[in-house]
């Protein structure tokens, strides 16, 4: 953690940040110049808050399919819990987590089209490091897109 970056934990309610952790701000830094260096379809990416960020948002300028536009948000905790949500114009949405969830297992996939709380997938990604886990996203909503369907998306072998 740098000098500028400030620990979160107070701004989140007891029982998320207990079950999540607070967010790690530099986490979400990596993963922002990350994404940007790596994803040509990225348009942006902004955090929140620049001062106390919780969520990075980027804005992608095409959808899988019929979507025309797209936002990915990720959550990344100093505990190593994730979230990253996908979701379009179309209201097509998908989540890869890893965190504490009742009955599931801790890296877990939350399918499209409407990302459900349950059922949930165990995970294709494998890899808990931010810039692999960072590069296994891109890497699967490339496979979504490329191929026009979200059929698949959680099916590979521990990408990256």
């Amino acid at each position: 953690m740098t000098s500028d970056e400030t620990p979160s934990q107070q701004s989140q309610p007891v029982e998320q940040s207990e079950v999540f952790g607070p967010i790690d701000p530099g986490a979400l830094r990596e993963i922002r110049d990350l994404i940007m260096e790596q994803e040509p379809l990225a348009e942006t990416a902004s955090l929140d808050d620049p001062l106390n960020p919780q969520t990075l948002s980027v804005e992608l300028s095409d959808g899988v399919g019929a979507a025309s536009t797209a936002r990915i948000d990720i959550r990344w905790s100093l505990t190593e819990n994730y979230a990253v949500h996908y979701t379009d114009d179309r209201n097509q949405n998908f989540r890869f987590d890893c965190h504490p969830k009742p009955d599931a297992p801790r890296r877990h996939f939350h399918p499209p089209p409407d990302a459900p709380s349950r059922p949930v997938e165990e995970s294709c990604i494998a890899v808990s490091e931010t810039g692999l886990v960072t590069r296994a996203i891109l890497q699967r909503w490339r496979y979504a897109y490329t191929n026009e369907t979200f059929e698949g998306i959680n099916d590979a072998e521990n990408p990256p």
